[in-house]
């Protein structure tokens, strides 16, 4: 089974088709999404067949039950507690750029993970969030010393911008180096945010996974690098979620041995199937 942790929140996506206007109405398209990337790829790998827990803190309110109900309902073993109003994400896309505005609300706000979350538990994937705020990235300090004692492989997403601000890159680069992840996986901005050269590997990594959109992704390692072309797709809906729909299926492939140019064609098979649809879903239920 693969364990997730992070956060689970609702993500708010604003289409615009023209520049805002300031002290004027704009019109816009919007929906309501599940967001946070742990609680994302715990449900793309349940909807790919794969099983899965995940593990979190998200509001006690009625958006907060929805979104632990439609984890359930995907596959989901979910160990969830509930505190306060659901955290939300703000994303806005148009215009030449896509932004966020995140309040991770008691997501951050775990203070104790329990031993048996790692029941059963073959793999895990860790966001890089869960390092960004305390309580929860002391609390994290528990379990992933039981993760080493269990010789479990880790996956790791890299930190985003906001992330990257609490955390320091520094600290994330040491962080890698401490937990030897199997795989770290992040975009060419993160990884140059990193102050990583192209095709330099991250110090600790057995393999360090360089996306970049539809542009070939790279597999770099301390014994050589790998190119892995993306196929095209031929429908894009939206783009939300594409990121850990890759992650998604990349770990479900490495958990079967796949080496890692393999596990990044099934990584690219699944962002596929979420680049069809609207919001970090391939359509399927488990």
């Amino acid at each position: 089974m693969l364990l997730t942790v992070g956060d689970l929140v609702e993500d708010i996506l604003i289409q615009l088709s023209s520049v805002p206007r300031r002290g004027a109405d704009t019109i816009v398209r919007s929906a309501r999404l599940r967001g946070g990337s742990g609680a994302n790829v715990a449900a793309l790998v349940a909807e790919s067949g794969g099983e899965v827990r995940f593990f979190g803190q998200t509001g006690d309110d009625t958006i907060g039950h929805a979104l632990a109900y439609d984890l359930r309902q995907r596959g989901v073993d979910t160990h969830l507690s509930h505190l306060g109003g659901t955290g939300v994400t703000v994303t806005t896309a148009g215009q030449g750029g896509r932004s966020r505005l995140v309040d991770r609300g008691p997501s951050s706000r775990v203070t104790v993970i329990n031993d048996d979350v790692l029941d059963d538990v073959s793999h895990v994937y860790l966001p890089a969030s869960v390092f960004a705020a305390d309580p929860l990235a002391s609390a994290m300090d528990s379990v992933l010393g039981l993760i080493r004692d269990r010789r479990l492989p880790i996956t790791l997403g890299a930190p985003g911008s906001s992330d990257l601000e609490e955390i320091g890159g520094p600290a994330f680069r040491e962080l890698v180096t401490t937990l030897e992840p199997d795989a770290v996986v992040l975009n060419r901005a993160e990884h140059a945010a990193l102050e990583c050269t192209s095709r330099q590997p991250l110090d600790g990594a057995r393999l360090t996974v360089v996306t970049a959109g539809a542009r070939p992704t790279l597999v770099l390692s301390a014994t050589g690098d790998e190119s892995v072309p993306v196929s095209p797709v031929s429908t894009i809906r939206d783009r939300t979620g594409v990121g850990d729909g890759f992650i998604a299926g990349f770990v479900m492939s490495r958990r079967t041995g796949a080496d890692g140019v393999a596990a990044s064609h099934a990584g690219h098979r699944v962002a596929a199937r979420v680049l069809g649809e609207l919001g970090p879903t391939t359509g399927r239920r488990a």
